[in-house]
């Protein structure tokens, strides 16, 4: 009677544990699911900022040349990607740039004649549209994005600050808002070479800055920008 009821409650107790281990294992399976968004997965994305200066030549003589280091440009945007292959992602991404050109002479000479120039400006506003091919050099961790974007430039400006001749005032400080010279839609290529969440990136723009004419400001950014992910 003793072996008989010691059978039956090893029994009990095997079952239980048996059904109990069973079941967990099919509980986490199930519950457990494997996100689709982030690094390494076949969807990623991530805020970023940039910064830049202008390099290369001017085009032609444009009726200023421009200081290097004190144009720069401020971009500000979000970038998406899904993966195609392990070495391959096709990408998009929007953002704010702000494009200033600090010019050494005037660019839209004032009426008054007898005014010294102390600074000169031109501020392209840009909404920025891109595609890119991203390819993988070492995982998700190392690699290379190239492709074109849009740039619509919606406050273009050019600001002069001047100083006369004679001692009555200080300075005159002009806004040209919208210029008529100015184009206002413009495309290029865009590199971008990254380690971790730090770029190198060159932007280089195709079409001119101004409408027809012949010359043209440097067509090239080259800068840093750092991604911000969760």
């Amino acid at each position: 009677m003793r072996l008989q009821l010691f059978l039956l409650v090893f029994f009990t107790f095997s079952v239980e544990t048996f059904s109990q281990k069973y079941l967990l294992k099919e509980d986490v399976n199930k519950d457990t699911i494997i996100p689709k968004v982030g690094l390494k997965r076949k969807y990623d994305f991530a805020n970023y900022t940039g910064f830049g200066f202008a390099a290369g030549a001017n085009t032609n003589k444009p009726p200023s040349n421009i200081s290097y280091f004190n144009s720069w440009q401020f971009r500000q945007g979000i970038w998406g990607r899904i993966k195609l292959t392990k070495h391959y992602a096709l990408g998009s991404y929007i953002e704010y740039a702000r494009d200033a050109y600090r010019m050494e002479s005037q660019l839209i000479p004032d009426t008054i004649n007898t005014m010294n120039t102390i600074l000169t400006k031109q501020i392209n506003n840009n909404l920025v549209y891109g595609i890119f091919n991203r390819f993988n050099i070492k995982g998700d961790k190392f690699y290379m994005d190239l492709g074109g974007y849009y740039a619509l430039d919606c406050m273009p400006r050019i600001i002069t600050k001047i100083k006369p001749a004679t001692n009555d005032y200080q300075y005159k400080r002009t806004i040209y808002n919208q210029p008529t010279i100015m184009n206002r839609s413009n495309y290029g290529i865009d590199l971008r070479l990254t380690y971790g969440v730090i770029s190198l990136y060159s932007r280089y723009r195709i079409t001119s800055l101004y409408k027809n004419k012949n010359y043209d400001l440097p067509k090239m950014i080259i800068g840093i920008v750092i991604d911000y992910k969760d």
